[in-house]
């Protein structure tokens, strides 16, 4: 994965096909990194599944999912309405760049708080990739390598001497300690985005209510105001659960996480009692000060302080999990993305 690569992935209009690319090229930049450090987990590894998932609500498709939960009806009632969701979906039906998309954006339904957070999900995707994707292909590339962020700097320093170290509690944490700093940086820069999908919600009701009361006779208006109010809070709501709900899990290799439980600190050995100072301060940050019980489960996931102390116990307790390593997709998927289309089957 060269860096003319990441600009060409990062180039491409449509983002349902940027965000597939996005994702498998991070595979592909985990995999290079790896071969170098050695075995564990790498910022990429995570980054993979995190886009995958991102994707999902991209799609729109955890809407969806969200629906068959929420309905609670048989999964054969309920087949038919997956299966034409998805079809619609995978054609673009939130995508602007599509024709279905553009005849979707000319609607206004309480689905438009979906819309919007896949807009905001697809612009966070493309932001986090075209920047912390370009350098680690920059950082493969074999040239001359000097990054500007402080905490990139950190990190790539750190993959460096994890690469040179025979120790493997030392070359753990210094893992560890890079895939925390990229984190953080991430998770700041993606603040706006995630705020606006969150909010979306409460915009879109907000835009339904002025649409409803939009008629130049005052008396009917305010009559449509009142009547509007209800329908403004039920959209919200459900608009909220259904975001909400896309936000709040994380889809790896055989295990679905649910972000707003507490994780086990199931941590490998070499990770389990930190020893290097800088990377202890850093824990610390976000790790509450005992005898508080610790517990990782984000209540808001807006909140960048709840995110990173959900984030430490991951990127600890998954570093040695190889099943990441996994390719997200299959060689006829990647065949089929290769050639501009989006694949049929688990995306």
């Amino acid at each position: 994965m060269t860096p003319d690569e990441v600009q060409r992935i990062a180039a491409i209009r449509s983002p349902v096909l940027r965000n597939l690319q996005i994702t498998y090229a991070y595979s592909l930049l985990a995999a290079e990194i790896t071969a170098r450090t050695g075995q564990g987990a790498n910022w990429c590894t995570f980054a993979t599944w995190a886009s995958r998932q991102a994707g999902r609500t991209i799609r729109g498709e955890d809407a969806i999912g969200f629906l068959q939960d929420r309905l609670h009806a048989d999964r054969e009632l309920l087949h038919p309405l997956q299966s034409i969701g998805r079809w619609l979906l995978r054609r673009g039906l939130f995508d602007p760049t599509s024709r279905l998309g553009r005849i979707t954006g000319r609607l206004h339904t309480p689905f438009d708080a979906v819309e919007a957070a896949s807009k905001a999900v697809a612009r966070g995707n493309l932001k986090v990739f075209a920047e912390i994707g370009y350098e680690f292909a920059r950082y493969l590339s074999g040239d001359e390598f000097a990054v500007e962020e402080p905490l990139l700097q950190v990190a790539f320093a750190c993959y460096d001497e994890a690469l040179a170290t025979d120790d493997p509690k030392r070359r753990a944490e210094l893992m560890l300690h890079a895939n925390l700093c990229i984190g953080l940086h991430e998770q700041t820069r993606l603040q706006p985005e995630i705020g606006e999908a969150l909010d979306a919600p409460y915009v879109t009701a907000e835009e339904l209510g002025r649409m409803l009361c939009g008629t130049s006779r005052p008396r009917l208006a305010r009559v449509v105001g009142v009547l509007a109010q209800p329908v403004q809070g039920y959209v919200a709501r459900f608009s909220r659960e259904i975001i909400t709900h896309s936000f709040m899990v994380l889809s790896l290799p055989g295990r679905i996480l649910a972000l707003g439980t507490h994780l086990p600190d199931a941590y490998p050995e070499a990770l389990h009692d930190l020893v290097d100072e800088e990377l202890v301060v850093l824990v610390s940050q976000y790790e509450p000060v005992a005898p508080a019980p610790d517990d990782c489960g984000a209540e808001d996931w807006s909140a960048l302080a709840q995110r990173m102390h959900y984030i430490v116990h991951l990127f600890r307790a998954f570093h040695a999990h190889s099943d990441l390593a996994s390719p997200p997709f299959t060689d006829a998927q990647v065949e089929q993305l290769n050639a501009g289309v989006v694949p049929g089957g688990d995306l």
